[in-house]
């Protein structure tokens, strides 16, 4: 008996530890996991379907705001952007990243190889990838890199 419940305790402390691995260690901004997509992203009975993702190291760009008027290229790769840079993180081997920030709304691009600027998600107001932090605020924002999926 007393070695199941050594088991059970020692279970209940890697299961609480793991749950923190990815938990934020931020008082105030954005947090998340950064994954690669690539290939067929479809159902299909004759092809088997991509994985959902693997974890990738990435910089990170957040600036003020942005909208299409900022940038240059085509969505959702950009070559350029015209926009204050507020911080650049890194997302480490499993994908996450954390980056403390004021309150405000930001733009939140990676950087790929080729040196163009990655996002997908736009707004009604054209912002791109946006992201509104506020007093106390932790927003979790993951990035599934896909321009190289097909769906």
């Amino acid at each position: 008996m007393k070695k199941v419940s050594t088991f059970c305790l020692m279970v209940l402390i890697m299961s609480c530890s793991l749950q923190k691995e990815g938990s934020p260690k931020i008082k105030q901004g954005i947090y998340g996991s950064v994954t690669w997509l690539q290939g067929n992203m479809m159902p299909s009975p004759d092809e088997p379907r991509a994985a959902n993702g693997n974890p990738i190291e990435r910089t990170i760009n957040i600036y003020e705001v942005v909208t299409f008027k900022d940038v240059q290229g085509q969505a959702p790769l950009f070559t350029q952007i015209e926009g204050k840079l507020v911080r650049t993180v890194e997302s480490n081997s499993k994908g996450f990243y954390e980056c403390e920030l004021p309150i405000g709304t930001y733009s939140v691009f990676t950087v790929e190889p080729e040196g163009n600027f990655f996002a997908n998600s736009f707004d009604g107001n054209e912002q791109i990838n946006a992201v509104k932090v506020e007093q106390g605020g932790i927003i979790k924002l993951d990035i599934q890199i896909n321009y190289k999926a097909a769906y």
